[in-house]
């Protein structure tokens, strides 16, 4: 939910300055950092040495994959400033991060005063093997009232939102290339089944096959035009063979990225499954 869009740029920082306020000294803005990191996804969280010397103040993880053992994690260091909002940072306040890093590390520089989108594109590419990101005092406000941190919110009914979401679900049932006769169940592609080259399939339609005890042959039948013959394996109820469908839907893009995409799922009588990716 994105809960910031209801806040003009001026009620930002109307937010920001309480926000900064609130923290007594930066000691305290780091203990903040703490769990902040935490709840947008970095873990072994660690807040450095308070030496007050502008070096590094927390140092985090992020999880790699687990199938290959997290060899793929990365480590950041983070550099907290709780600077007044109406301050500008400087560029080289920011470089002065990357001289903490090690090769193959990224920095993070947290704070509650304004940093331009020049600087923030900057501390990226000047040195890709060491980039350093920043979250500025509005980025940070933003991150904070869409994960409710720190701040209550009082939902208010909105016609327009609910118009919105009514005519994206028409949209959605109205988009199969299933007959009328079929029912549908809809369960999404998800990135891990991307990832592994397999589709999993939904309860409804593993109840349905004949013989899904055994791996066997079907017949796939793609947005109504393509057929494909992948086999249904019953250990995990997925079916393999699946790849030329995931590029050819944008499910797996040419440079490796990854797409989850919703779907919509039958089987008829002949068991021939029916798939529309949306």
């Amino acid at each position: 939910m994105r809960i910031v869009q209801d806040f003009t740029n001026n009620e930002l920082k109307g937010v920001l300055d309480d926000f900064y306020s609130y923290f007594k000294n930066g000691f305290e803005f780091e203990e903040f950092l703490k769990p902040f990191l935490e709840s947008i996804g970095l873990s072994e969280v660690v807040v450095t040495k308070k030496t007050g010397d502008g070096g590094v103040d927390l140092e985090a993880v992020k999880e790699g994959l687990s199938e290959i053992n997290n060899a793929d994690s990365v480590k950041y260091r983070i550099q907290a400033k709780r600077n007044s909002p109406s301050k500008t940072i400087s560029p080289e306040k920011i470089d002065a991060l990357r001289g903490n890093l090690c090769f193959n590390e990224k920095g993070l520089f947290i704070t509650t005063a304004k940093v331009s989108d020049k600087a923030k594109e900057q501390a990226i590419s000047k040195d890709p093997s060491k980039p350093v990101f920043v979250i500025d005092g509005i980025d940070l406000v933003r991150i904070c009232i869409d994960r409710q941190i720190g701040f209550a919110y009082k939902p208010m009914f909105s016609k327009s939102a609910l118009d919105m979401f009514t005519n994206k679900n028409q949209s959605f049932e109205n988009n199969t290339n299933f007959s009328s006769e079929l029912s549908y169940v809809e369960k999404t592609i998800t990135t891990n089944d991307v990832r592994v080259y397999i589709i999993s399939l939904p309860r409804i339609i593993i109840d349905k096959i004949e013989n899904n005890n055994e791996k066997h042959s079907m017949k796939l039948i793609v947005n109504g035009d393509d057929f494909y013959d992948v086999t249904f394996c019953p250990s995990r109820n997925y079916l393999s063979q699946v790849t030329s469908i995931f590029r050819k839907y944008g499910l797996l893009q040419e440079d490796g990225t990854i797409v989850e995409k919703k779907a919509k799922w039958a089987i008829d009588a002949q068991q021939n499954i029916y798939l529309s990716i949306l």
